[in-house]
């Protein structure tokens, strides 16, 4: 099973050894990582090993020069080299068809240095014009987050009411939960 956390952990701290902004170590990885998996006949998924890798380190350096990231990233070269570097060993640790999930905890984890806390909800019925607003308000209050990321989406599913992810703890105060509570609790109770 593979675990992204330490290979989150690893990139974020070459970024910090090479004195690189985070910020653009994020963006450049990304921009490479889309331009890898944009490379015609290449399975992410089968493509490792040392000869891989130095294909790999290749082709993108020449994408690189094609796409002109490193002129955008000028003030970044620490950052862009390091993303080079952390692709390739990703291509030779056979862990490249993971680069998704690595990103995302690179993400989280910045993100929870930085005091940045994501909601996510799903709602029945389209809440009222402030309803983020009061709900990025009380969860930073509540938490002491420095921001809020907050993103909502109608769910059909839901009967009524709504659930709430604040990073990774989910409060589910739909119907649906509510009644399905209800029913065990009642089984239990109509044992007796």
């Amino acid at each position: 099973m593979f675990h992204p956390e330490p290979w989150a952990a690893a990139y974020i701290n070459s970024l910090e050894k090479e004195g690189a902004r985070f910020e653009d170590g994020i963006a450049i990885l990304g921009i490479l990582v889309s331009w890898v998996k944009s490379l015609p006949a290449r399975n992410l998924g089968e493509v490792s090993g040392s000869t891989a890798a130095k294909r790999m380190e290749t082709l993108i350096r020449k994408g690189i020069a094609e796409m002109n990231v490193s002129s955008a990233y000028d003030a970044s070269l620490p950052a862009l080299e390091t993303a080079i570097r952390f692709l390739v060993l990703a291509v030779r640790k056979n862990a490249i068809r993971y680069i998704d999930q690595v990103i995302n905890e690179i993400k989280k984890s910045l993100d929870k240095k930085n005091g940045v806390l994501t909601i996510s909800a799903e709602y029945a019925i389209t809440p009222d014009g402030d309803f983020e607003s009061r709900i990025k308000e009380a969860i930073k209050k509540k938490t002491g987050a420095n921001k809020v990321e907050y993103s909502g989406k109608l769910n059909k599913d839901l009967i009524g009411g709504y659930r709430l992810r604040i990073g990774d703890t989910v409060m589910d105060a739909s119907i649906r939960s509510q009644l399905s509570k209800l029913e065990a609790l009642l089984a239990v109770d109509g044992g007796h």
